[in-house]
């Protein structure tokens, strides 16, 4: 099933065409409320098999890892290219960075998101746009090319966003949003599943009558 859903709006049983917010079946008899939403019973047990996930979560951790270096790479590789051939920043990469690079830790993580999984985002999203900074060192140097002066560059490109001081806060602020975006994109699933509840209690009881006033 798709979990695509919005949770930030309440959603209670009505007297009329009550339907599941994610298949959109008509509930008859019984219903679970996630997050004050409305789900058929089916469709609360599978959002209960995806909140137990499959398999470990060393297992999520490190395919998260694994896709969200993959992603970091080719992103330090891109923004390293564009920078290059154009002789110039461009620092809205850096939120596109941050979307691409958290876009596959949440995939690793199978969306399960977590304090882990936003470390490991906002890390990789920040050491790729560091490392670009470091590709674009590494072709002006003109010393001889060494794997001790790629872990030296690659190290001080850490710091290469800061060294320009007042004079980059603007870029400062730019990648800061994208390493915020990538860290944003894996927060946690908080989805509190109650049920199953009564549908016809939660019908609202017919007004009584109001007797004749033989006027």
């Amino acid at each position: 099933m798709s979990l695509d859903l919005q949770f930030d709006q309440a959603e209670f049983p009505e007297a009329s065409s009550v339907t599941c917010s994610s298949c959109k079946i008509p509930v008859n008899g019984e219903y679970f409320t996630v997050n004050q939403q409305l789900f058929c019973g089916n469709c609360a047990q599978q959002i209960r098999e995806f909140l137990d996930g499959k398999g470990s979560s060393a297992g999520r951790f490190v395919q998260a890892i694994l896709l969200g270096s993959g992603a970091a790479v080719v992103g330090t590789a891109v923004y390293a290219g564009v920078m290059i051939l154009s002789n110039s920043e461009w620092g809205i990469i850096s939120i596109a960075l941050g979307w691409f690079v958290g876009s596959a830790v949440r995939r690793g993580s199978k969306g399960r998101g977590g304090w882990r999984y936003q470390l490991l985002a906002a890390f990789l999203t920040y050491t790729s746009i560091c490392a670009a900074y470091g590709v674009v060192v590494w072709t002006q140097v003109d010393v001889e090319h060494s794997t001790s002066l790629a872990l030296a560059i690659l190290l001080k490109a850490y710091f290469i966003p800061f060294m320009q001081g007042a004079e980059n806060i603007l870029g400062l602020l730019i990648i800061g949003f994208g390493v915020w975006r990538a860290w944003r994109m894996n927060q946690a699933i908080r989805l509190a599943i109650t049920g199953p509840h009564s549908l016809a209690a939660a019908r609202p009881s017919p007004p009584p009558s109001l007797p004749n006033a033989g006027l």
